[in-house]
């Protein structure tokens, strides 16, 4: 009579319930997968749904002002984004800050070069190196396939009635640029950049007809600094904006981009020759090389250190203007916002506002 192999039996059910264990786990780690993508896709539904139930210009009043991302231009942690973060806490807004990559000295320096055997103009060091920076920031709209991006510099501020702001401006581009009404998007898609931050913009007599809306939270003429203030004066009526083309706008503070407009501003822009990524941009809008157009007077400006506070913004320092002093020789004392009536840096720091003194520079 045969005996059972009661050793090998053994063996064959340690291995029967390992393999039934491991497919156990297999399952229930494909199911908790499961339902996290499920989840994931739920949010995303329910985003959509949400947002496709608010009109355009509730859309623009969100947590991204009606983009799909804020993306703010960081080359690190500082008084800056330490402030942007402050400001965009007591005004509800969020941003993303993507890492940025370290271009080398020879790339910049090359970058400088180009065309200049043609007689093009050069940019300076670091204004070549904050170039490349917007550059690889247009890189990442497209890399990452946002429909829209609003994109600011990390010393920035605004109001804080910006939400109310941007309700306006939706109103007022949407009809700028005849969008349908059964189109839910709060500022339409008929443009390539949409200028909300700039230090000041032409109105000419030529122009297509602008825009003009009324906006209480706009600053008085009088009280308006910069270049384009004679524009505001004899073209614009006092406690209005106005939606219009691009004319000669400069300084890139906070500017919308389309997904479009991102493709086709990025081999544009990477010709360089000329003094800065701004004026180049301003350049490319007057040519109709790109469909701009600008909120006008602006609603986002940068906010300044005071003046005797030793500050010098990397662009300068690296165009061998001088040395930036330390944040935290800084960082305490309030400076000041052009034309902006109600700091969200200074009310969320200090509690003030703070308006630069009107001038005509």
């Amino acid at each position: 009579m045969l005996r059972p192999n009661w050793a090998g039996y053994g063996t064959v059910q340690r291995t029967r319930c390992a393999v039934i264990a491991l497919v156990v786990v297999i399952l229930v780690v494909g199911l908790w997968q499961s339902r996290d993508n499920v989840y994931a896709q739920l949010q995303k539904h329910k985003s959509i749904v949400s947002q496709s139930k608010s009109s355009p210009r509730e859309i623009a009043a969100n947590s991204t002002l009606g983009f799909q991302k804020i993306l703010a231009l960081s080359s690190k942690p500082s008084w800056r984004t330490r402030g942007l973060e402050a400001a965009g806490h007591i005004t509800g807004l969020e941003f993303t800050i993507p890492p940025q990559g370290q271009n080398s000295d020879d790339l910049i320096r090359a970058f400088q070069n180009i065309g200049a055997d043609r007689g093009a103009k050069r940019p300076e060091y670091g204004s070549a190196r904050a170039w490349l920076s917007h550059l690889d920031l247009l890189k990442y709209v497209i890399a990452s396939d946002l429909e829209t991006a609003l994109i600011i510099e990390d010393d920035v501020d605004w109001d804080v009635r910006i939400k109310s702001e941007m309700r306006l401006v939706s109103d007022n581009v949407r009809a700028y640029t005849r969008v349908r009404e059964d189109d839910p998007t709060p500022f339409g898609k008929n443009w390539d950049v949409l200028w909300l931050g700039h230090c000041g913009s032409i109105i000419t007599d030529d122009m297509a007809e602008p825009r003009v809306y009324a906006d209480d939270s706009r600053c008085e003429t009088d009280l308006y600094s910069g270049w384009s203030k004679r524009f505001l004066r004899e073209k614009l009526t006092e406690g209005h904006r106005q939606v219009q083309t691009s004319m000669l706008t400069v300084c890139t503070f906070g500017f919308g981009v389309t997904k479009h407009g991102a493709r086709k501003m990025l081999p544009l822009l990477s010709k360089g020759g000329d003094e800065a990524y701004d004026v180049a941009l301003s350049g490319y809008c007057r040519d109709q090389k790109l469909k701009c157009l600008v909120v006008n007077p602006q609603l986002f400006n940068h906010y300044e250190p005071p003046p005797d506070s030793g500050y010098l913004s990397d662009v300068h320092v690296g165009d061998g203007k001088g040395q930036t002093s330390d944040d935290v020789d800084f960082e305490d004392s309030m400076g000041t916002t052009g034309n902006i009536m109600k700091s969200a840096r200074c009310e969320a720091l200090f509690h003030e506002t703070c308006m630069r003194p009107p001038s005509d520079l």
